[in-house]
Protein backbone atom coordinates (compact mmCIF):
# COMPACT_ATOMS: atom_id res chain seq x y z
CA UNK A 1 0.00 0.00 0.00
CA UNK A 2 1.58 3.24 -1.05
CA UNK A 3 1.30 5.66 2.01
CA UNK A 4 1.76 8.99 0.20
CA UNK A 5 -1.42 8.09 -2.83
CA UNK A 6 -3.28 10.96 -1.08
CA UNK A 7 -0.74 13.18 -0.77
CA UNK A 8 0.26 12.21 -4.73
CA UNK A 9 -3.24 13.29 -5.39
CA UNK A 10 -3.44 16.41 -3.57
CA UNK A 11 -0.07 17.94 -4.74
CA UNK A 12 -0.56 16.79 -8.42
CA UNK A 13 1.45 19.66 -10.45
CA UNK A 14 -1.17 19.28 -13.31
CA UNK A 15 -3.46 20.65 -11.03
CA UNK A 16 -2.54 23.93 -8.60
CA UNK A 17 -2.94 23.10 -4.90
CA UNK A 18 -3.79 27.25 -4.04
CA UNK A 19 -6.15 27.70 -6.13
CA UNK A 20 -10.06 28.26 -5.15
CA UNK A 21 -10.53 25.01 -7.38
CA UNK A 22 -7.49 23.25 -6.00
CA UNK A 23 -8.13 24.43 -1.96
CA UNK A 24 -12.07 22.88 -2.14
CA UNK A 25 -10.42 19.74 -4.06
CA UNK A 26 -8.42 19.11 -1.07
CA UNK A 27 -10.99 20.06 1.52
CA UNK A 28 -13.10 17.79 0.07
CA UNK A 29 -10.90 14.99 -0.09
CA UNK A 30 -12.04 11.87 1.23
CA UNK A 31 -10.19 9.53 3.34
CA UNK A 32 -9.63 6.43 2.05
CA UNK A 33 -11.70 3.80 3.93
CA UNK A 34 -9.24 0.58 3.16
CA UNK A 35 -6.05 2.81 4.50
CA UNK A 36 -7.54 3.97 7.43
CA UNK A 37 -8.77 0.42 8.43
CA UNK A 38 -5.06 -0.51 7.07
CA UNK A 39 -3.39 2.39 9.62
CA UNK A 40 -6.32 1.14 12.36
CA UNK A 41 -5.38 -2.59 12.47
CA UNK A 42 -1.52 -1.10 12.50
CA UNK A 43 -1.91 0.91 15.13
CA UNK A 44 -3.18 -1.63 17.44
CA UNK A 45 -0.26 -4.05 16.46
CA UNK A 46 2.23 -1.06 17.75
CA UNK A 47 -0.08 -0.87 20.87
CA UNK A 48 0.07 -4.09 21.46
CA UNK A 49 4.54 -4.39 20.49
CA UNK A 50 3.92 -7.10 17.80
CA UNK A 51 4.64 -5.23 14.44
CA UNK A 52 7.27 -6.02 12.52
CA UNK A 53 10.02 -3.40 11.22
CA UNK A 54 7.99 -3.55 7.70
CA UNK A 55 4.80 -3.01 9.34
CA UNK A 56 6.13 -0.44 11.57
CA UNK A 57 7.76 1.60 8.45
CA UNK A 58 4.67 1.14 7.12
CA UNK A 59 2.44 2.74 9.84
CA UNK A 60 4.99 5.57 10.48
CA UNK A 61 4.56 6.23 6.45
CA UNK A 62 0.73 6.02 7.01
CA UNK A 63 0.62 8.59 10.40
CA UNK A 64 3.16 10.72 8.53
CA UNK A 65 0.90 11.44 5.37
CA UNK A 66 -1.86 11.36 7.78
CA UNK A 67 -0.91 14.69 9.30
CA UNK A 68 0.98 16.12 6.47
CA UNK A 69 -2.35 16.06 4.69
CA UNK A 70 -4.40 17.23 7.66
CA UNK A 71 -2.31 20.63 7.61
CA UNK A 72 -2.93 20.29 3.78
CA UNK A 73 -6.09 20.71 4.18
CA UNK A 74 -6.02 22.75 7.18
CA UNK A 75 -3.90 25.49 5.27
CA UNK A 76 -6.62 25.14 1.97
CA UNK A 77 -9.12 25.82 4.25
CA UNK A 78 -7.51 29.13 5.77
CA UNK A 79 -6.96 30.07 2.22
CA UNK A 80 -10.72 30.19 0.94
CA UNK A 81 -11.41 31.90 4.26
CA UNK A 82 -9.35 34.93 3.46
CA UNK A 83 -10.67 34.70 -0.77
CA UNK A 84 -13.96 35.50 0.94
CA UNK A 85 -12.77 37.64 2.90
CA UNK A 86 -11.36 39.97 0.34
Amino acid sequence: MNAFAELEQALDPSLPLFTEEGARRLVSMSPNPERIARMEWLAERSDEDSLTALERGEYESLVYSAKLLSILRLKAEAFLASNKAA
